[in-house]
């Protein structure tokens, strides 16, 4: 059985998470994407900031969502979950893991 996180580790959770969890156009975890901007407690707040694949992505509330989702499932009791999106960052293919740059060509 797993133990209550602390907020040491509660980044660590968050970002295992948040593997589990697919782009809903994509159908990759947003970590081999390399989506996740950022990871940080703040306070009773684990927010995840996540960086969208293009400027324009229309299923960006779906992907708020689902990662939020995940994230409560891990949140001790008192801790929220919170996904944001930073459209001021360019994702580019770099960011994504490297074997899926090679499955999709880039």
């Amino acid at each position: 059985m797993s133990s209550e996180p602390t907020p040491d580790d509660l980044p660590a959770r968050a970002l295992a998470a948040l593997a589990d969890v697919q782009d809903p156009e994509m159908g990759e975890s947003l970590g081999d994407l390399g989506v996740i901007g950022g990871i940080e407690l703040d306070g009773s707040v684990l927010r995840v900031t996540l960086i969208p694949t293009s400027a324009t992505c229309p299923m960006a509330d779906v992907m708020l969502d689902d990662a939020e989702a995940a994230l409560q499932k891990i949140c001790p009791p008192g801790i929220r979950a919170e996904a944001v999106m930073d459209w001021d960052t360019a994702w580019s293919p770099e960011r994504m893991a490297p074997e899926l740059r090679e499955r999709f060509g880039w």
